[in-house]
């Protein structure tokens, strides 16, 4: 069955027409460029034993796969459709991003994914870079045609920035920086290197700086990778960063010196709005994979599906993606009406929101992929099959991008429910 045009929920997403030209190029996108290369490489895309090479990191020929379909997805104009226009985007909002990204992730847990940029392309932290950065980095990031890290993560340091210690000092005109990042995403693959560092420790929220330099030119000249983390799904794409007497230069600031938490926060913001289209997108696929599978799977002499137990566990997962997608839409509405989403600063209910936004849809992801795998029975706990790896996926969700304990203490916070040590109990506390 063909997740994208025979779903019974299909009738339910109900895009915008003005979107019917790029998710025509999203399917074609995924005919001409993704499904061939899947097939090509269906042997390692199946088999734990051959997806990582023999140091443990994604193997080369799918990372080159993935680099493909990435120049042809920013060729058409869909890879960087989520950035302004003056970068080379497609402009297009928050609101329109859910319907273009759910289809890219309603195809699944393949090499689909490469289409859309997630933190190691276009991303929102190229908008505050400058004019002497276009060229290099911004042209072909927006293009697909070099990927980037995002290296903020340390591993004394996850959600609170203030635990950072990666600091860059000056020296003349140049910067030095030293440090330790780790659960770095495309640690070992990227071109191109954004790290975020303490530039004047104790000043609060301008503490913080972003460097941006070339991975390549600097490899073995005070930067260097380290391990390889393999996440609960394997996906040897997870790594450490060393910075040794890094010598940068002014030119590789990002934004302006002491911006760096605003920007860190906006980026934050964007990878928790993502998870609207990309959750609705793969619950949607696993409800589909789970109604195939409970139709067709014959238990004594009728399906499985006529079994009321499972009819309801079905249906519980199809309330769980259309509550997630419905706060979704409406969230994302919120946001854009004032627009655009990157602006700085944004208002606390807008805050509040996003972080609700994170919160239902990984939780109801979770919920989804857990059932799919429940009636998928001995087939579901097998490793090398998309609903097991999508239910160690939706597990991971609810860490990065900020826990979703910390989203909960954001959503109380901006409700009002935020008190100082040093201030006495409220009224009717004791």
């Amino acid at each position: 069955m063909s997740v994208q045009n025979e779903s019974p929920l299909a009738k339910e997403l109900r895009p915008p027409k003005h979107l019917a030209d790029i998710l025509a190029r999203v399917s074609k996108l995924h005919r001409d460029e993704v499904a061939p290369r899947e097939h090509a490489l269906r042997h390692r895309l199946d088999d734990e034993a051959q997806y990582l090479d023999a140091d443990g990191k994604l193997h080369p020929e799918i990372v080159a796969a993935r680099r493909e379909i990435m120049r042809a997805a920013g060729k058409v104009g869909v890879y960087g459709a989520h950035l302004p226009t003056h970068l080379g985007g497609g402009g297009l909002g928050r609101t329109d991003m859910i319907y273009v990204e759910e289809q890219v992730y309603g195809y699944g847990v393949g090499l689909n994914p490469a289409l859309l940029s997630w933190s190691e392309g276009a991303t929102p932290r190229l908008l505050y870079c400058h004019p002497h950065q276009r060229e290099q980095f911004v042209d072909p990031l927006v293009r697909g045609e070099k990927t980037s890290l995002h290296a903020v993560t340390e591993a004394g340091a996850g959600s609170n920035l203030f635990d950072m210690k990666t600091n860059a000092r000056r020296r003349g005109g140049d910067w030095v920086l030293n440090g330790h990042k780790a659960y770095i995403t495309n640690a070992f693959d990227a071109d191109v290197v954004q790290v975020l560092a303490v530039t004047e420790p104790g000043a609060g929220r301008k503490a913080f700086t972003y460097f941006m330099f070339d991975a390549r030119e600097h490899l073995g000249k005070g930067y260097r990778t380290g391990r390889v983390y393999q996440t609960m799904f394997g996906d040897g794409y997870t790594g450490e960063l060393y910075f040794e007497d890094l010598v940068l230069p002014q030119s590789a600031v990002i934004g302006e010196v002491g911006q760096g938490f605003d920007i860190a926060v906006m980026s934050f913001n964007y990878t928790r709005m993502r998870r609207a289209g990309m959750c609705s997108g793969w619950s949607r696929y696993l409800i589909e994979k789970s109604l195939e599978r409970v139709g067709g799977r014959i238990v004594g002499d009728r399906p499985l599906g006529a079994n009321q137990g499972i009819q309801w566990m079905i249906a519980d997962m199809y309330v769980d993606w259309l509550q997630a997608r419905s706060l979704s839409l409406e969230v994302a509405r919120s946001i854009d009406d004032p627009g655009p989403w990157y602006a700085l600063p944004r208002p606390k209910d807008e805050i509040r929101r996003i972080c609700a936004l994170k919160v239902s849809n990984d939780e109801s992801f979770y919920r989804v992929a857990d059932r799919a795998l429940q009636v998928h029975g001995g087939y579901g706990v097998m490793r090398n099959n998309p609903v097991n790896k999508l239910f160690q996926i939706a597990r991971n969700l609810r860490i990065p991008g900020g826990t979703d304990e910390v989203q909960r203490t954001t959503i109380a916070e901006t409700l009002g429910l935020r008190f100082e040590p040093s201030k006495s109990a409220p009224a009717g506390s004791r």
